[in-house]
């Protein structure tokens, strides 16, 4: 089985990678933007990981309304064409921001089947503002995490 702490351990090294490097180099992306719902409510602050069949996974947050860009790298909003598994979920560890204020963590709300044992994939189509909204049913099993 598969524990969330390590799979969060995995998001958060991808999301660096996600923020990392340079703006005008690297491969070509695709523009994806969408809006991510559970039982027909917008799903606020939830984490949306798209990782391809090859390359760097592209990363962002949904804002209240659910709605979110994908971000490829500093600079650089989009996706690596072709087929993308996607990954959302809404824990998060509690943390710290610049000034040291405690930013506060959250549980995990949404099932297993659309984060750890994800079944949702998005073909991103190149040269195209791709639109990617997901429809999440709160009913399933949430991932376990590890304490």
């Amino acid at each position: 089985m598969i524990r969330l702490g390590h799979i969060n351990m995995a998001f958060v090294a991808g999301l660096a990678l996600v923020c990392a490097g340079c703006a005008s180099s690297g491969p070509d992306i695709a523009y994806v933007t969408g809006r991510v719902t559970m039982d027909g409510k917008p799903l606020a602050h939830a984490t949306v990981v798209f990782v391809p069949e090859n390359g760097r996974p592209a990363g962002a947050t949904t804002d209240s309304d659910g709605n979110y860009v994908l971000n490829f790298s500093e600079g650089r909003r989009g996706a690596i064409p072709g087929t993308s598994t996607v990954r959302i979920m809404t824990f998060r560890d509690a943390d710290q921001d610049e000034d040291g204020q405690t930013i506060a963590g959250s549980p995990e709300t949404v099932p297993s089947q659309y984060n750890t044992e994800s079944t949702l994939t998005f073909d991103v189509q190149p040269k195209k503002k791709n639109v990617a909204n997901f429809e999440l049913k709160s009913e399933g099993r949430l991932a376990s995490r590890d304490i």
